[in-house]
């Protein structure tokens, strides 16, 4: 059949769905893994638990999807407005046609990620209770010596100067020039505090800066300004001038004061209020004094009307001394009874128990047996003396050399020196030796006689 338009035959035709896919694959092919870098608008996180976003700059945008597992790897939140970097790979979402990047990886970048570590330094800090309220000290009521660490050719310095003067003259102001904006801004500020610390100077400090942008806030949060803060024995009112922005200064600080006016105003009471004070408290002792007073006089009318004559009471006072005096001699008579009597009882046990008497006894019977047992011993020693005197006789007569010296010998066999009991046991020719009472002889056999 022949076809209204011939040109189709001769070309290839994709459907959407091959021609979304075939874009996806080159996309895939030509960039791979990329970063990107833009602001987060947009920012949704249904009940799936996947993060959809935008990411966007000053000329153009793009979607973005971070999905639930990935998104428990990120160490921070994103918000909406924060500046990011994002690695990831670019898809085409076929359902919609929508080109977007699949998200695996971001952090923030620029002020974004100095909110993140802001954050965290937050947290560490108060974990280790520098913003506990516990221990914020009181601020002294009519403090002497006021001291600034601040811009010496700041606004903020002109505003504390002309309230302090305005309501007290006679209050001392000690200013320690310091950088409050800049890398340096941090340790001078530190030193400041550390400086009216070491020397004891003042009686309380105003640490602060005039108004300005969150980036010019960036020394009061910083983690040697807040230490120094916490560590001060000085009072401190934290007078950074933004009051939408709280620095972790403000919450290190004793008392947080939104302008350096605001803090010179806390510090110091204007005399028309201290006046007005003293003149309060002045009414309120004049009305305590007049109501003690008027007591007091009631009271003494109640004593006057009880009063009687003086030697009336001076006689009954005597009566119950005389009385009191009879019961403790009673009392008194009869312990001292008792107390003999039972003194009595231990000394007559005691009597019973006189250790003179039983060591004397003791003696007596350890005598006794002493002499028993020498008795003992020497009876003991005479019979072993005596058995000791038979065995040996016993052992004497039966010594070879007695029987010798009655006249008999004793005949060896030689070499084997073998005592010879019967003429059997030798032959003619062996060598004999006969021991004597005296002395012994060698002879040879010659003949035997069995």
């Amino acid at each position: 059949m022949q076809t209204e338009f011939p040109f189709l035959t001769t070309r290839k035709i994709f459907s959407v769905s091959e021609l979304v896919a075939s874009v996806s694959e080159l996309l895939d092919a030509h960039f791979g893994s990329i970063f990107l870098e833009g602001e987060i608008t947009n920012l949704r996180q249904p009940s799936s638990g996947h993060l959809y976003l935008t990411l966007k700059d000053a000329g153009a945008q793009i979607k973005g999807v971070v999905f639930r597992r990935q998104l428990r790897l990120f160490d921070f939140t994103p918000e909406d407005g924060m500046q990011v970097v994002c690695r990831g790979r670019i898809a085409i979402y076929e359902a919609r046609g929508d080109l977007q990047v699949i998200i695996d990886w971001m952090e923030p970048s620029g002020r974004g990620a100095y909110r993140v570590a802001l954050e965290k330094l937050k947290k560490k800090l108060a974990a280790e209770g520098l913003f506990d309220e516990a221990r914020k000290k009181p601020l002294p009521v009519l403090p002497r010596v006021i001291g600034v660490v601040t811009s010496p050719t700041g606004a903020a310095i002109r505003d504390i100067l002309k309230v302090i003067r305005k309501r007290n003259e006679k209050v001392t102001v000690l200013i320690y020039p310091a950088r409050v904006q800049g890398d340096q801004a941090p340790d001078e500020i530190a030193e400041g505090i550390a400086y009216f610390n070491r020397h004891k100077l003042a009686d309380v400090l105003i640490v602060g800066r005039g108004g300005g942008s969150a980036e010019d806030l960036d020394a009061f949060n910083t983690e040697k300004v807040v230490r120094a803060i916490a560590a001060s024995e000085i009072p401190i009112i934290s007078a950074v001038g933004h009051e939408i922005d709280i620095t972790l200064s403000d919450l290190a600080a004793d008392r947080r004061a939104p302008t350096p006016t605001a803090a010179a105003e806390i510090v110091i009471l204007e005399s028309a209020q201290w006046s007005q004070r003293l003149s309060e408290l002045e009414k309120r002792l004049r009305n305590n004094f007049r109501l003690i007073l008027q007591r007091k006089r009631i009271a003494l009318r109640e004593l006057e009307s009880g009063l009687t004559d003086p030697r009336h009471r001076l006689s009954l006072i005597r009566l119950r001394l005389d009385d009191v005096s009879t019961r403790l001699t009673t009392v008194m008579s009869q312990t001292i009874q008792s107390q003999r009597y039972r003194l009595g009882e231990i000394n007559h046990r005691l009597q019973a128990l006189n250790p003179v008497k039983t060591i004397s006894l003791i003696k007596t019977t350890l005598t006794a047996s002493r002499n028993r047992l020498n008795k003992g011993i020497r009876q003991v020693f005479l019979m072993h003396r005596t058995r000791l005197d038979n065995y040996s006789s016993l052992l004497e007569s039966y010594n070879p050399r007695q029987v010798l010296q009655r006249g008999y010998s004793i005949t060896l066999k030689v070499p084997e020196q073998v005592v010879v009991k019967d003429a059997s046991t030798v032959s003619k020719g062996d060598n004999l030796k006969v021991l004597l009472s005296k002395g012994a002889l060698a002879c040879e056999v010659k003949n035997r006689d069995v």
